[in-house]
């Protein structure tokens, strides 16, 4: 997978993640598209913000991926994605804005050296937004409950990844659910780690709406994969 670095001045460097310009989504342009609508719009363009990406959904020739790349892409599952990451503290530890940031109080708990965060890699939050059409159901006109926990897989799995030099693999994942996602509907998922202790990676998500009502939360354990294995992102 083709991937830049992405800095952002007067912030802590970021991790490569994919940028493509040929991107294979089925919306051409998912940035402004979600900037046309005001409560995506003030998520990203909030100053603690990083970077807004456009993740690849090109097919790989390994199949890898295939369930989001080919299943999950398309007019009437995911129509468009966008992630960025959200500092929640700035690169000389004063704190940023976090009131009313989330109604998940466990997804902004942790990240001190205690819990394993370093300075140069700290535990960002991690982003989402995605455009779910009305062929993600299980009932009618709501989404089907293993995909609830499929999208909170993917944006937690990638926050961990961030944590790990050569990405790091789910071993225990938990997901509660709180209101059903009607569709279609756009909607907020959120990742972040929230300790680190040897190799392991524990990680918090949440599944927001536009109003922050929480839909969903989860909880999880990532181990660091070997330095002989690849790894894959959102």
């Amino acid at each position: 997978m083709a991937s830049s670095v992405q800095t952002t001045t007067g912030g802590p460097a970021v991790k490569p993640h994919s940028a493509p310009k040929n991107h294979n989504q089925f919306i051409a342009d998912p940035v402004s598209h979600f900037r046309s609508i005001p409560w995506c719009n003030t998520l990203m363009t909030d100053p603690a913000v990083l970077d807004t990406i456009i993740p690849d959904r090109q097919p790989l020739a390994s199949g890898e991926s295939n369930f989001v790349r080919r299943v999950m892409n398309s007019g009437t599952t995911v129509r468009a994605c966008v992630t960025f990451f959200r500092m929640l503290k700035t690169p000389g530890g004063k704190g940023l804005a976090v009131d009313g940031l989330s109604k998940s109080a466990a997804l902004l708990k942790g990240g001190s050296k205690a819990d394993g965060e370093e300075a140069r890699n700290p535990f960002l939050l991690f982003n989402a937004l995605l455009d779910l059409g009305e062929d993600m159901c299980g009932f009618k006109g709501t989404l089907h409950g293993g995909l609830f926990a499929v999208l909170m897989d993917e944006v937690m799995g990638t926050a961990a990844n961030f944590q790990a030099e050569h990405g790091a693999y789910t071993v225990q994942f938990n997901t509660m659910f709180r209101k059903a996602v009607k569709l279609p509907q756009v909607v907020l998922v959120r990742g972040r780690v929230v300790k680190k202790e040897g190799r392991k990676i524990f990680v918090r998500g949440s599944i927001e709406d536009k109003d922050g009502n929480l839909l969903g939360e989860g909880d999880g354990i990532w181990v660091q994969m070997g330095s002989d294995i690849g790894r894959s992102q959102l």
